[in-house]
């Protein structure tokens, strides 16, 4: 017997809404979406590149903006800089966490977050980095504290923390 099944209730190819204009409360938020992959991908392929580029060269080093060269310690090498950074810190105690904007800069010893307050943490006391979602990094702190970090690319961030932190342990030996 030809033709339809008459136990299979799929329409046919003709009739899918995948083939309909979008209605227009899926188009933004497909367009959103589309849009949030395809910056999750560039993150992804520039973090893949840098830790090509870092195994061969080794971390860039930058030199210090006005702000930097203020907090900067003898010996302490810039390695990259993330405008517009968003830091929440959950300590361990009762204190409640607040999210402060400002410049996040990553250096052989440390990650700095200067805005209204100075954050400073030590490279080896990063124990554990994972992303989350399109612009954040999330980092968990050997004295059991964690950090949240938005930055425009998370991945790229953790990639460069992991490398300076290679770096520092492979110089301390």
């Amino acid at each position: 017997m030809s033709g339809p099944d008459p136990l299979d209730n799929e329409p046919a190819r003709s009739d899918r809404s995948s083939d309909r204009a979008l209605s227009a409360d899926e188009g933004p938020a497909l367009r959103d979406a589309l849009s949030i992959s395809a910056r999750i991908a560039e993150d992804e392929l520039q973090a893949d590149e840098a830790r090509d580029r870092y195994q061969i060269e080794g971390l860039p080093m930058l030199e210090p903006d006005e702000q930097l060269a203020a907090l900067r310690q003898p010996d302490e090498t810039p390695h990259s800089v993330h405008g517009s950074a968003l830091l929440e810190r959950d300590t361990a105690s009762d204190e409640a966490s607040r999210l402060l904007g400002g410049t996040l800069y990553l250096t052989s010893r440390r990650l700095l977050h200067a805005g209204a307050e100075l954050t400073e943490v030590p490279l080896n006391a990063i124990e554990e980095m994972a992303v989350a979602l399109e612009r954040l990094l999330l980092i968990r702190l050997n004295d059991g504290s964690d950090l949240a970090l938005e930055v425009e690319h998370p991945r790229l961030l953790r990639v460069q923390i992991a490398a300076a932190k290679g770096a520092a342990r492979a110089t301390a030996r």
